[in-house]
């Protein structure tokens, strides 16, 4: 009985840890499309530092959908600052 505990105790300790890694890698909110808060909508932005540039300030300069496959339409603050488009 004891050897079955530990087996499980293994297993479930392993599972745990690899999920974890796992979510942290696909959660790599870098990679994710960036966008900014516009007349009650949300417009992609494109690349960080290519396309846009966020200055120090209090406010959200991106935002970044955490599950856009369950909840399309819910969108967390990514970047603090304030967003400027870069020069071209």
């Amino acid at each position: 009985m004891k050897r079955i505990k530990l087996i499980l105790n293994i297993t479930a300790i392993t599972i745990a840890i690899t999920g974890a890694v796992a979510s942290s890698i696909y959660m790599q909110d870098s990679d994710q499309p960036q966008y900014i808060h516009v007349n009650n909508s949300y417009i992609p932005v494109g690349d960080y530092g290519a396309d846009y540039n966020c200055h120090d300030s209090t406010g959200v300069c991106t935002y970044y959908q955490p599950d856009p496959v369950a909840r399309p339409r819910d969108y967390s603050p990514h970047r603090k600052g304030k967003y400027v488009p870069a020069d071209k």
